[in-house]
């Protein structure tokens, strides 16, 4: 399903979605096609839900117009001796 339709379905609200297909360019990952989980009404339960999430599984409001991801590389973790 295309962002612009879920948008369409569930406006301003919270949703839970699986990435099924998307592109990256330079340090974002703009996402063209999802899979809706299911949607939340209120902000608490957006939040339990987004740190429930599996790999390539995102809540994002649909007040946003594309979802589009920072892409951020490791960072590695230094030990002093």
């Amino acid at each position: 399903m295309k962002w612009q339709e879920v948008r369409e379905l569930y406006p301003n609200q919270f949703v839970k979605f699986e990435i099924l297909e998307s592109r990256i360019i330079g340090n974002k990952e703009y996402v063209d096609d999802v899979a809706v989980i299911k949607a939340i009404s209120d902000g608490k339960e957006a939040m339990r839900e987004f740190v429930k999430c599996k790999p390539r599984q995102i809540v994002y409001n649909t007040k946003n117009k594309e979802v589009v991801i920072q892409l951020v590389e490791g960072i590695g973790i230094r030990r002093s001796l």
